[in-house]
């Protein structure tokens, strides 16, 4: 076999997953699909009281810079967006559209380390100024696609047999209310300058199995369709595809959710495109630090069965054949072609409901084959499952260095996959400390406006999406518009908490993710997980590093122990 060689599986080698259907690919967003599992009916509005004042507190500055990559026109008015965000940037007071916008004490969420500056105002917002905004609301929707969703416990119950369905158990009734919640907290304590969030639910066309998979477009551009014309709306919360992000960016709606496109794509798509979830870019730059730095010098240290320690790494290198995962994987075979020692298999795999089972099995056959001692993997949660079975089928047990993405860096879904080889996985993730439930930031949000419920499972979720819409509109000021939107963001100074580094603005470049540092994490397969009380969880190293940075001589796994 030839270094760096590329392999496909030929269509004849591909079948049908018996036994399945759609719903089993859910499993790769299942942190995001179980808020869509309740069956809600078209037009509800969720509208809430007007904002508080803030109280005097404090908030230490990290990052900063107005610099942007790209720009783009939105709907409506662009003329006051530069004086809102240097008014919340903590500028001298101005007058825009009739009002008045001025810095005051403090942060404006006193207590949130990610709240913005202060800032207070009055007088006239000036009126409509994009679409979805009028002087009194801002529109914003949350799409319910057409697959049936509630189906989301039953596949991973067939597939895991073992998870903790109570975690998932939230009624139509608990996820409406929590997003009320959430949008009545919002509404209350950040600056809107006049206006609420109105929050409109719709039955989309398109479904989530089929957009996450590639396909769908045709639907996700009726849906859009249906945001943009049929309900004005200035923003959509529920772009978790990239389909769905597309189409939305193209009818010019600000749509979050986009789940770890590239820095690229996010480039194309602006000032619309918006995620919580790191950027591949991003991702895959910190990691390939790793590997170069660390990996590359050293022999094998912490494999399994059928792969001795103290040899000679031999790396293959996976991921989805989508372009834009291609991009992203690309700088990591790059930056270790040009340490001089380029990977022995470059693979790829189609993302594909009927042929993941057949493709992981004819990857880990080519892996054994060519003594792979350590696989490099960007892959989705379903390949893993299928993967790593298959390694434990074969004996076969190598190091695992996991990119981060696809929610494979949480607990819950790092717990489905085998048992003894994910022993053997370590990688990186952007991601804070997941909290247990009942004691995160959106949790006590939700309980703040409502005392009596407990919110819904995934309400962390939810929070972070709004958010960072929250965020853009009160960075934006009193004329928003889309650009506005951007050029606020892109201001933001950031902050640090529960969800890890956040900032908007790197080296003086604006970017549309938060997340730009990076920890290093190894999977521990006898200590419960705090989240869920299920054994497994992965141990998270106490430092944040920068993508130029490295977590030293070796990545602190065991049999190193941690650092």
């Amino acid at each position: 076999m030839s270094d760096g060689s590329r392999f496909r599986l030929p269509a004849s080698d591909r079948h049908l997953l018996a036994g399945y259907g759609p719903g089993i690919f859910l499993v790769a967003a299942f942190l995001l699909m179980s808020l869509l599992v309740p069956t809600i009916a078209p037009e509800q509005n969720v509208s809430s009281s007007s904002a508080s004042s803030a109280d005097v507190g404090s908030l230490p500055a990290a990052g900063g810079g107005d610099g942007s990559p790209a720009t783009a026109s939105g709907h409506g008015r662009q003329g006051g967006a530069g004086a809102g965000a240097g008014a919340a940037k903590g500028g001298v007071a101005s007058s825009v559209s009739g009002g008045t916008t001025e810095k005051c004490v403090g942060p404006q969420v006193p207590g949130d380390s990610y709240s913005p500056p202060c800032v207070s105002f009055t007088g006239s917002n000036g009126g409509a100024t994009a679409r979805g905004v009028t002087g009194k609301q801002i529109t914003i929707t949350f799409r319910i696609p057409a697959d049936n969703l509630s189906s989301t416990d039953a596949a991973i119950q067939q597939l895991a047999g073992k998870y903790n369905t109570a975690a998932f158990s939230d009624t139509e009734a608990d996820v409406k209310r929590t997003i009320a919640d959430l949008v009545t907290y919002f509404n209350r304590h950040f600056q809107f300058y006049g206006r609420k969030l109105s929050l409109r639910y719709f039955k989309g066309h398109g479904t989530l199995t089929s957009e996450i998979t590639g396909g769908g477009q045709s639907q996700a551009n009726a849906d859009a369709l249906t945001v943009a014309d049929s309900y004005h709306a200035f923003a959509d919360v529920s772009a978790f595809s990239q389909p769905f992000g597309q189409a939305l960016s193209q009818q010019h709606v600000i749509n979050i959710g986009s789940p770890y496109m590239s820095l690229g794509w996010y480039q194309q798509y602006a000032p619309y495109a918006w995620s919580f979830f790191p950027n591949c870019t991003t991702a895959t730059q910190g990691g390939a630090g790793n590997v170069v730095r660390q990996l590359l010098p050293q022999k094998v240290t912490w494999a399994g069965k059928g792969v001795s320690n103290g040899q000679r790494r031999r790396f293959a290198v996976i991921a989805p054949d989508n372009p834009i995962y291609q991009s992203c994987i690309h700088i990591v075979t790059r930056a270790m072609a040009n340490a001089g020692h380029p990977a022995t298999d470059t693979l790829s795999y189609t993302a594909n409901l009927s042929e993941l089972s057949q493709e992981a099995a004819a990857l880990e056959q080519r892996m054994v084959n060519d003594k792979i001692t350590t696989v490099i993997c960007a892959c989705d949660p379903i390949t893993l499952i299928y993967l790593t079975g298959d390694f434990d089928n074969a004996d076969y047990e190598p190091e695992i260095i996991n990119s981060g993405g696809a929610f494979t860096d949480e607990d819950v879904v790092a717990q489905l996959f085998d048992k003894s080889v994910w022993a053997h996985a370590a990688g990186e993730t952007f991601n804070g400390t997941t909290p247990p439930f009942g004691s995160s930031l959106g949790y006590f949000a939700a309980k703040s406006v409502d005392p009596t419920h407990v919110p819904a499972h995934e309400v962390d979720v939810f929070y972070e999406d709004l958010y960072i819409l929250a965020l853009g509109i009160q960075q934006a000021g009193p004329d928003l518009t889309p650009a506005a939107f951007q050029r606020g963001l892109f201001s933001y100074r950031g902050g640090d908490g529960e969800y890890g580094p956040w900032s908007f603005n790197q080296g003086g470049h604006g970017i549309w993710t938060p997340q730009y540092k990076f920890r290093v994490e190894w999977w521990n397969p006898t200590v419960a997980s705090p989240f869920n009380g299920q054994l497994g969880t992965w141990v998270v190293g106490k430092r944040w590093f920068g993508l130029n940075e490295s977590s030293g001589r070796y990545m602190p796994v065991f049999p190193h122990g941690p650092q």
